[in-house]
């Protein structure tokens, strides 16, 4: 997806967005933009799989920032392709709809990754 398309797809989602992560996108467009320079993010997604692939990377790289860890080290980049991959076969298997809880899941669910993640490369290789 090319930067401009990113951006556009970001601002036409923020009035979606909790208001938390909302006043937070501008913040976040350049970390997206160089994001999907490393990981590239599916195309041609029902709307609301797509959706949901990018509440949970906005809240997943805005946690890492809030906690003063770069979402770009090369140790977490891995690990955003495999959220991606979770939450296409999670969606694949639920078959959510419009009406369900499904986007506050994937933003639940980037959070929880995020910190999984600091923990997996830095916080545990501290305490062992």
């Amino acid at each position: 997806m090319a930067d401009k398309e990113n951006e556009v797809y970001l601002t036409t989602i923020q009035s979606q967005l909790p208001s938390h992560l909302s006043v937070q996108l501008p913040k976040l467009i350049p970390h997206f933009q160089k994001l999907e320079a490393l990981v590239p993010l599916p195309k041609d997604l029902p709307e609301l799989l797509r959706k949901g692939i990018y509440f949970a990377l906005i809240q997943a790289v805005l946690r890492l920032l809030n906690r003063e860890t770069d979402p770009l080290l090369p140790e977490i980049l891995p690990e955003y392709k495999e959220l991606i991959k979770t939450i296409r076969e999670t969606y694949a298997s639920l078959n959510p709809e419009t009406e369900s809880n499904w986007l506050d899941e994937c933003i639940q669910f980037g959070d929880k990754s995020a910190y999984h993640w600091e923990w997996k490369h830095f916080d545990s290789k501290e305490l062992f």
